[in-house]
């Protein structure tokens, strides 16, 4: 895809010109702001269209250029310099340097695990003569702790990731604390046990 733009000859960088009426001149209210002495306030103002771009002066005090000729209207063509004042710009079409590239981002596929010990315990995908003790939250994948290296994050607890899409890993098997009762638990129990007694 290609950009129509004012490259700039007596400054560094350019303007990216897009469809329809465009003013240019020293204040800030116009659609392109140029701070040279040389340039009058509101210097002139570009038509643009996608078959040309018609530049037009608004009364400038220094003048409006088109290839060092003095112009009221006049179309400006790609490879043609635009003079106002002492500010000189050149129209050109850029290309886009990635345009016609077509990205793809691979789909990350689950995959549940094939292998198991003979017990029947889940083989890890990369050792499978060792049991899996992490699976990834996106792609599914199970590791050892010997394929999952640990990330350590300042402030904070070590983190484990995948290392086939980088998402986390968590325990496969966590570890089931013994739930302790609350205290009207213990309160009912207290007063089963003392009912019982009697």
């Amino acid at each position: 895809m290609q950009k129509l733009m004012l490259k700039g000859i007596t400054f560094a960088g350019g303007l990216e010109l897009s469809e329809g009426l465009v003013s240019m001149g020293r204040n800030p209210t116009n659609d392109y702001r140029l701070s040279d002495p040389t340039v009058s306030s509101f210097h002139c103002e570009l038509d643009i269209t996608p078959e040309r771009v018609v530049v037009r002066d608004l009364g400038s005090t220094n003048g409006t250029y088109v290839d060092d000729k003095q112009v009221q209207e006049s179309v400006l063509a790609p490879g043609q310099s635009l003079r106002l004042g002492k500010v000189e710009m050149r129209l050109e079409f850029e290309t886009e340097p990635y345009a016609g590239v077509e990205v793809r981002i691979p789909k990350v596929e689950r995959s549940d695990p094939v292998d198991h010990l003979p017990d029947g315990r889940v083989a890890c995908q990369n050792h499978p003569s060792i049991e899996a003790v992490l699976r990834c939250t996106a792609c599914g994948r199970v590791y050892c702790d010997q394929c999952v290296k640990p990330l350590a994050l300042a402030g904070g607890q070590a983190r484990l990731f995948c290392p086939a899409c980088s998402r986390p890993c968590l325990p496969m098997f966590a570890e089931t604390k013994e739930k302790k009762p609350s205290f009207l638990g213990r309160l009912t129990q207290t007063i089963r046990i003392r009912l019982g007694n009697r």
